[in-house]
């Protein structure tokens, strides 16, 4: 009985050894990180937290972002938004243009994401947070014709930070499609004069995810 009973024994130690020694098991089980890269292209809208400010168009965004262990991955977007305007009145039966306004910023956003899975490759669905800093160089213009012709600018570059949230939808084993929502903080100083560019934006996403 004894020794039918270390036969059982080295039986299921053989058993679990060659499991996890096996190596299509181990690379799938033991697989310290996945290996999903991806690519969204992106448009949204921004409504600005100062009430002073009206909304920017976009952002436009290009995003490439990659899995650096199991759920946590990495990602950098880069994004532009802008406002253009025009002030028009009818003088002697015709629109006359006064003034002009050009608001624009050009954005890098590096995230540390979270952005588990939940499905299988061929569909699958990826809730995602991100946060990190926000370099911005931004820069506006004003022209008058009012009295004579008149113009002013002036460019600056800042650091801020950027979070999001938001679900992205893996379809067709390559196809990645995703809506969220920005935060993003953004204080920028033009002729010595702080204005504040931060607000949330909405918007969707799609490309591809190999």
């Amino acid at each position: 009985m004894k020794s039918f009973f270390n036969v059982k024994v080295l039986a299921v130690l053989f058993i679990f050894s060659f499991i996890f020694t096996n190596p299509v098991f181990a690379q799938e089980e033991k697989k310290p990180r996945s290996n999903d890269s991806w690519l969204l292209f992106g448009f949204g809208y921004t409504v600005p937290s100062d009430d002073k400010v009206d909304g920017l168009m976009g952002p436009a965004t290009l995003t490439i972002g990659g899995d650096i262990w199991r759920f946590i991955g990495l990602e950098v977007t880069l994004g532009s938004r802008w406002r253009l305007e025009e002030d028009k009145i009818p003088l002697a039966g015709q629109e006359v243009t006064l003034t002009n306004h050009a608001l624009w910023s050009f954005d890098i956003k590096p995230y540390l994401m979270l952005q588990p899975k939940f499905g299988i490759d061929l569909i699958s669905i990826r809730p995602y947070f991100g946060i990190g800093p926000t370099f911005s160089f931004s820069g506006f213009t004003y022209t008058s014709d009012l009295v004579g012709s008149s113009s002013l600018s002036d460019t600056s570059f800042d650091v801020g930070f950027s979070t999001k949230l938001g679900v992205r939808l893996q379809a067709l084993k390559f196809l990645f499609v995703g809506v969220g929502a920005e935060y993003m903080y953004q204080k920028p100083s033009y002729n010595g004069i702080e204005q504040n560019l931060s607000g949330f934006s909405f918007g969707g996403e799609i490309g591809f995810i190999w």
